[in-house]
């Protein structure tokens, strides 16, 4: 996780916030498109194993945003707990 130190000669808890809640707004999107690309059995007459596969790799990629998302939430929660201590 980055974990940025707030100080006065440094961006202020806003400047290091913001751009974190757009990033996580963005991948939300990103997940929701990507859940319009779910492998689907009726693409893969006869091949089991390979939608097994693909949607594997597809919930896996649905997961890695997630976990992104997540770790931008931390950081912004964490720089906003430094702001109020600081206040």
């Amino acid at each position: 996780m980055i974990r940025p130190t707030l100080s006065i000669s440094g961006s202020s808890a806003a400047d290091l916030i913001d751009p974190r809640r757009a990033a996580m707004d963005h991948l939300m999107d990103a997940i929701e498109a990507l859940k319009q690309v779910t492998p689907n059995g009726r693409d893969y007459i006869c091949e089991h194993d390979r939608l097994t596969a693909d949607r594997n790799t597809h919930f896996d990629r649905l997961a890695a945003l997630r976990v992104l998302r997540e770790e931008l939430l931390e950081e912004a929660l964490h720089i906003q707990q430094q702001e109020r201590v600081a206040a």
